[in-house]
């Protein structure tokens, strides 16, 4: 026989890897049999089905890490969207306080401020309370102290409203504290 004939649509470029080539052998030859022969065919069906279940219990991981990983991303997208508007908050809210209370802008400002706060509550956004809370550095700002007949560390003053989406904080409060009188 000619080198090449018999082979028309073979591809030979196409190369099996080793893995693949010893269990085709594997399933060609069967498994080795143990004395008495009886427990070949039943051996691999039960190392198939292992084979399945750890696919199987794979797969499971695989899909619960993706899950986890989803809402990790929507979770950053979210305090990351918050992070933006915060500044436009911290403008209206001080545009409110410069306002007089006869100003006729100052109306339109506030309903632009409460606007905003719903689209802010809407991404999951809550103001941290700070004014007469004991100062947390996990959620405060400490900026300056003041001397006080309150309880020293505690917030006298807030200067920034902070955030927080869902238990993160996205922005701590600034805050004054109090301290001890001399």
């Amino acid at each position: 026989m000619a080198p090449g004939a018999g082979l028309e649509g073979t591809d030979l470029s196409e190369k099996s890897r080793p893995e693949e080539e010893a269990q085709d052998e594997e399933l060609r030859e069967g498994p080795a049999e143990e004395a008495g022969g009886a427990a070949g065919p039943e051996g691999r069906i039960a190392e198939l089905e292992q084979q399945n279940l750890r696919l199987l219990a794979d797969f499971e991981n695989f899909r619960r890490r993706q899950v986890r990983a989803e809402q990790e991303l929507r979770a950053r997208v979210r305090e990351e969207a918050v992070s933006a508007l915060l500044p436009l908050a911290d403008d209206l809210e001080r545009a409110l306080a410069a306002a007089s209370e006869d100003d006729p802008l100052r109306t339109g400002v506030a309903l632009v401020e409460r606007s905003l706060q719903s689209v802010l509550a809407r991404f999951g956004a809550q103001p941290i309370e700070a004014q007469g809370q004991p100062f947390d550095p996990a959620l405060h700002e400490a900026v300056a102290e003041d001397e006080s007949d309150l309880p020293p560390g505690t917030v006298t003053a807030q200067l920034r409203r902070g955030y927080r989406v869902d238990e993160r904080v996205v922005r701590p409060a600034m805050v004054r504290v109090a301290k001890a009188r001399e």
